[in-house]
Formats: structure tokens, sequence, C-alpha cells
């Protein structure tokens, strides 16, 4: 009844603010842009009020980046890398928690309420056409008010006759294969993409056995028990109304244990813990037109069980040697847009989804403790856009957001501006309000030693940022550059506590401000091309009383920058490039007593066809093998330390591509 009730007003707020949104105004002659307004100083085809970037993977074809390497390149968007390359792996966005980022992969939301937040390691790029990354304003098709922003993932579209073929060695015992191929059938087109990868993970690092003040003890140690190996197969078929997606992931991960006295040449290696995960999920819509109004649906069922196995119980340390971990998401969802005159064009969104989790293992067999869980969420969004002049270069966007969890429903809007300017200039504006509600994972822990948390309060907050772009021509140089200037204050952030050496608890803690400034700018002149990106934050706890107050938020590194700099071949069957890339120090913790100096990482490689659609790449990462030397500082004062999880270093790397 509870859930009946919320829906019945959740669908008469939507018809008020329908009416509303719908209304024509009086200037009948103005009209909207042809084109949608450039989104970032690299793309014009996707729309948003507010800051986007566009990753292209074509453009790094062969270099064997993975989802979060590209995404380093994103401004304002920082990677949190728990343990290496291939491990559990997060983001941050404008220094928002990694749950409150949410992730799309062709429309399909990606963030499970069983799980913190979102592996993006785990996320193959092999088949994508491009990654869109919204901060600040999120369009109403995006089913989450997400804090952090969106990172919307497209992969490539079936198109005919095409094939590709992909095979790649490097350092670590690294492998990688990947296939795609595309056909014409039954009045549209399939494609089909297998893509595995795999690395033994193991590098060499200098230990000093997290004994800073005893030097004599130190030695140069072997990263162990850091292997991983996954598979990941798409199929999706297209026609001009109909599409149908099937996705399945294998993924095989071994659990290093801290590296402080457990990489000693000669010791006994213990088995270790793995992580295996099976996911698999199929989607089907349709979209289809109804006099001026364009509609769709869309249907999905995804599936994920994960299994956890630890023999000699190294890690949790009471007899947690196997557990299971079984999600399962039902979801259906319809949208709709329409142009009303020539001033108006509206969506609307509505989503519904219930998703379950199911716990076996020693977790409730011998702790006791919860073993189901379930979920249902409703949203309702409404986005209009306006044209305010007779030109289409000033443009209003509103949205209004319904999100409704388990019956509880709460409010959201936002609002974006955009004008172009002459002489290539242009700014733009965004504002609002965002909330999460706290998932299964949160409220209810994992079954034991994540104790339930089921009375914790929804995170809300308000943000705001205004940017200016241009982009011209300067003498032979064509330049396009962008800077934004952002705001964000959250209340009632959920955190992670331990509450006790054995148990810990997700809490609402209290209040955080984050401000900062994003640059982007590409140049080109002639063969050279150069491509910028570098953030500037500032991102504070505030919450009164609290001895964190006043304190850094913990991985939300001060200054970031990336810099790539290529050279086309005088011939044009190549490229050589080089890649600088810069993290700041920053606090592992909110409390400001472990932080990480500074890292600083330069890759080089080249790029040659040796045939018609026959394509060499070969580089190296991390050329002078920094990622080991990241160090932890203990408080700011007393000798460096080792990392609990060193990052691996110098990394060589050969791919061949063959188009076919």
């Amino acid at each position: 009844m509870n859930a009946m009730r919320v829906c019945t007003r959740a669908g008469a707020l939507f018809l008020c603010l329908a009416a509303a949104a719908l209304s024509p105004v009086s200037a009948a002659e103005v009209l909207l842009p042809e084109q949608h307004v450039v989104a970032s100083p690299l793309e014009e085809e996707v729309f948003s009020p507010g800051a986007v970037t566009v990753v292209r993977p074509e453009e790094m074809q062969g270099e064997q980046k993975s989802l979060p390497d590209l995404l380093k390149r994103v401004p304002g968007l920082h990677v949190v890398e728990a343990r290496g390359r291939g491990a559990y792996t997060v983001a941050s966005v404008r220094g928002s928690t990694s749950a409150q980022v949410a992730v799309y992969i062709d429309g399909t939301l990606a963030n499970l309420g069983s799980e913190s937040a979102v592996d993006l390691s785990a996320i193959p790029v092999d088949d994508v056409e491009r990654i869109e990354v919204y901060r600040g304003y999120v369009p109403s098709r995006f089913n989450r008010a997400a804090m952090g922003g969106v990172i919307n993932i497209v992969t490539r579209k079936p198109k005919g006759s095409e094939a590709s073929l992909t095979l790649g060695v490097s350092s670590y015992g690294g492998a990688r294969s990947g296939l795609f191929w595309s056909r014409p059938l039954g009045g549209g087109a399939f494609s089909l993409g297998v893509a595995h990868e795999r690395s033994d993970g193991d590098f060499s690092y200098w230990n000093d056995n997290d004994t800073p003040y005893t030097p004599e003890d130190d030695y140069e140690a072997k990263r162990r028990n850091n292997s991983f190996s996954r598979t990941n197969l798409l199929m999706k078929w297209e026609d001009e109304s109909w599409h149908a997606r099937f996705s399945w992931r294998e993924d095989d991960r071994a659990l290093p244990l801290p590296a402080p006295g457990f990489d000693r040449p000669g010791a006994q290696e213990p088995c270790g813990a793995e992580l295996d995960t099976r996911q698999w999920s199929l989607a089907v819509g349709r979209r289809q037109t109804a006099g001026d109004v364009e509609w769709g649906w869309r249907a999905e069922w995804l599936e994920q069980t994960k299994t956890y196995d630890d023999p000699d119980d190294m890690i949790g340390g009471r007899g947690e040697r196997h557990n299971e971990y079984r999600a399962q998401r039902a979801g259906f969802a319809v949208d709709a847009s329409l142009a009303i005159g020539e001033s108006h064009f509206a969506e609307l969104l509505l989503d519904y989804s219930r998703e379950t989790l199911d716990v076996r293992g020693d977790v409730v067999q011998g702790l006791g403790g919860l073993d189901s869980f379930a979920q249902e969420s409703l949203n309702i969004h409404l986005q209009d856009m306006i044209a305010l002049d007779g030109t289409g270069n000033f443009l209003l966007t509103p949205v209004l957001r319904w999100n409704v969890l388990d019956g509880e429903g709460k409010f959201s809007w936002g609002a974006g501006v955009i004008r172009e300017l002459k002489n290539g200039w242009s700014w733009r504006a965004s504002f609002g309000s965002y909330n999460r509600a706290p998932n299964i994972y949160e409220r209810y822990g994992d079954g034991a030693g994540i104790r339930p948390a089921p009375d914790l309060l929804w995170e809300d907050g308000t943000q705001a940022d205004v940017g200016v772009r241009w982009r011209g021509a300067v003498g032979d140089l064509l330049v396009a550059a962008g800077a934004t200037f952002f705001a964000r204050r959250s209340n009632d952030l959920i955190e992670f506590v331990m509450t006790s050496p054995r148990y810990g608890v997700y809490q609402n803690v209290g209040e955080a401000r984050v401000r900062g400034v994003e640059l982007e700018s590409t140049i080109e002149r002639g063969a050279w091309g150069l491509f910028a990106s570098c953030t500037w934050m500032d991102a504070v706890n505030e919450t009164p009383g609290d001895y964190r107050q006043g304190k850094r938020l913990p991985n939300r590194p001060e200054w970031e920058g990336l810099l790539r700099l290529s050279r086309t071949l005088s011939d044009g069957r190549g490229s050589l490039f080089t890649e600088l890339r810069y993290i700041g120090e920053m606090y592992f913790d909110s409390a400001e007593t472990i932080r990480s100096g500074n890292l600083f990482t330069v890759g080089v490689g080249g790029k040659y066809d040796l045939a018609d659609g026959l394509r060499v790449v070969a580089g190296v990462d991390d050329l002078f093998d920094r990622g080991p030397e990241t160090l932890r500082l203990g408080g700011g004062s007393g000798p460096d330390r080792t990392l609990y999880y060193p990052l691996r270093g110098r990394t060589l790397y050969l791919t061949l591509h063959w188009n076919f």
C-alpha cells in the first residue's frame, strides 16, 4: 500500500509538471538548433548543458588501455585503484564518493544495489564506440539523480559487413585478444564481440617490511597472488525499430594480501583468496512514433553471481572460506520526446526495476545475519529544452525528477543554460539538487562483517557550475578549449566506518564541500596533435563538531592532469605519441593520517600500418617505473613507507590489429 500511495503521488506530481513544462511560450518564431550544441571542446554530437567529455577508444586502439586508463583523461574525474591493474577500481567525479557515480552500458544501469560501486576494471572497452562522462547536469534519459555524475558507455552498433581481430602481449604475463564481427541479418544488422584478457600481475618493488625506522630489514619483493583473467561476450541486433542485446562476463581475480611481510623471497606462498564473477544480461527494446511523439520501451534482465574462496582463511581470519552472492534484477522503462512548436523539446522517462540478493556460505552459516534482500525503485523524469531567442543560440534546459526506493520518494531538480556567442565563444551554466538512496549493500551489509544499518538516510546535495568554451584558429593552429568552475555541497554523506576491529557499518556522517576548476583543450597543427586536461579541486569535510571537520576528503587529489602529444608520420602510415600523467598528494583516510606522494608517469609508443587494415602498436607505460615507488607517508612525518597494495610500474606492450 505504501508503494501504491507513492506511485499515485508521483503520477499526480508528474501530470502537474508535464502541464507546466509543455505549455507553449508566446515566442512562436523561436527556433531550436538543428545541430545540438557542442558538449565539450572535443565533440559536437552529444548534447548537455553541463560539462561533458567524450572519449573514443578507437583513437588509442592497440595501446591496451582499460576503461580506467581511458577515464584518466577526463577532467574532474579521479580513478581510485585499490590494488593495481585488473583489480577493483572505481571513479570519483568532482569529489564524489564512488557510489554517487552512475555507470550505464548501452542504456542499462551497471550499478547494482548489492555492491558499493561499479568496478570499472571489469568493463571491457574492445567493442566500445565512445565513453561519455557527464558532470554537474545529468540529462533526464539517465534514471539516476547522480550526485557525482554519469559515465555512459556506448558500444559499437552493427553496421553491415565488417570484422576485426586484435592480439596483444604485455609485461607481467599479460595477454589479450579480441574479435568483432558484424553482418546484415533479418532486415537489420547483427554483431558479435568476444574479448579475453589475462595477467600474472607479479612485479618487483622495494618493500620496507612495514618497519620504516629499520631500513636494514628492507628487501626486494615480488607481488604475489595478483593475477586476473576475464572473458566477455557481447551480441547485438538492431533494425530501424527494434534492438536486442545479450552480454556475458566471466571474471576470475586473485586477491593479494597486504604487501608488508607477505612478499618476502623464499617465504611459503599461501593459496590466497579469489573472487570469481559470472554475469549475464539481456535487453530488448523498440522505438517508434505516434503522431509527433517519438517513444520507446526497454525491458532488461541481469543476473550476477560472485563466489569468494579463501581456503587458508588468510583475509577474513574467522573461518570465512567460501561465500556466494547472487543478484538478480529486472527492469522496464518507457521514454518519449515531443517537439512543441518551434521553441520546446520535451522528454519523459518512466523507469522501474526490482533487484534481489541471496547470500550463501560461511558469513551467514557461521556468524548469522540476513541472507536475502530485495529493493524496488521507480523513477520519473521530465526535461524540456527551451529556445530563448530566434537563432537557437540561447537555450534553457530544466529537468524535474521523482525517485522512489522501497516506497520512499525524493524530489530533485536541475537546470542548464547555454549561450552561443560570436567568434567561436560560448558559455554555459548549470545548477540543481541531487539525491541518492542507500542501497542494499549499505543498508543490510554482507550478512556478517558489515553490519545492517536499515535506518540510513538518503544523501542529498546541491551543485552549480559555470564554464566558457572557445573553438577557432590561431594562425595555423586549430584550437578547442574550455574551463569550468564547479561547486557542490552534500548532506548526510554515507561512508563506511569500522566500529570494532572485526565489524563495520555504513553511517550518515555529515556534510562536505567541494569546489574546483576543470581545464580541457585540444590543439592541432598539421601532423601534430596535443590534448591536455587538468583539475584543481578542494574537497573538505565540513561536519560540525566532527574531529574530521576541515580535513580533506580521502582519495581526492588537489591537483591532477594529463597531456598527450602525437605526430603523424610523413608517409601517413603511422604515428608517434607520448603521454604524461600527474597525480598530486592525497590522503587515503578521512583523518589525514595516511597520504601518498606525487606520482608522475610517462608513456611513449608508436603505431604503423604494415598493410591496408593491418596495424602494429608498440609502447611502454610508466617509462621510468614510478608506480611501485608511490609512497604512503604517515601523518606527514617520519620516513617513507611502502603502500599496502603497490601499483605496477614499467609495462611494455605489443599489439597487432587487423581489419578484414
